[in-house]
């Protein structure tokens, strides 16, 4: 969990090949020792899934996919297995966690096609954090209004509206998600009040 943790910082200072290197290895230490138990499966796939953030960053998101692949396949296991004693120190890991992050890395990688059909027919596991929750309304938002359709993303934007509302009003990719909608030829049926309660109606 700390090589985790260090990883992470390493992504958010840009350093990916040292981000993806040391959750790899870290990974692999896992999984000699530690893969028969769901404590160690969880930090694994953890692991496992900041790797594949750092290939997706990285340009690479062919790599990334397949390792998320990995990924949900161990989350599957995951689920038949007993649960921690005390998960609070380990890592967000299931299948619904794995499925969103699936979501997020095809919007980023504009292939929004496949974001959606990532997307369709979830069941969040109730481990899930709301703020995940949040990121999925808005990465399918996002993929709606980039394949044009206006209706699916004013239905997630609004579903988004009702469940974090102070979170979306200070998200600068929701604002920008319902600005871009505003600024269509022809602007969504149900744009206008979601549109005024971010302030970008004018």
């Amino acid at each position: 969990m700390i090589s985790n943790s260090v990883a992470w910082a390493y992504q958010r200072q840009a350093r990916l090949d040292d981000a993806r290197n040391l959750a790899v290895y870290a990974a692999d230490r896992v999984e000699r020792e530690h893969s028969d138990t769901p404590e160690g499966l969880r930090v694994w796939g953890g692991l496992l899934m900041s790797a594949a953030t750092s290939h997706a960053r990285s340009g690479d998101y062919v790599r990334a996919s397949d390792m998320m692949v990995m990924a949900e396949k161990a989350a599957e296991r995951l689920a038949r297995m007993p649960k921690p004693q005390d998960g609070k120190l380990l890592s967000v890991f299931n299948k619904s966690s794995v499925r969103i992050e699936r979501v997020r890395l095809a919007v980023q990688h504009e292939r929004p096609s496949e974001a959606l059909s990532l997307a369709r027919g979830m069941r969040l596991s109730k481990e899930t954090p709301p703020s995940w929750r949040t990121w999925l309304l808005l990465d399918v938002a996002r993929a709606h209004a980039d394949l044009g359709n206006g209706e699916g993303a004013v239905k997630a934007l609004g579903s988004l509206k009702r469940n974090a509302p102070a979170w979306m009003r200070h998200h600068t990719l929701a604002v920008a998600v319902v600005r871009d909608l505003w600024n269509w030829q022809s602007r969504p049926a149900g744009l206008r009040p979601i549109a005024e309660f971010l302030g970008v109606d004018g």
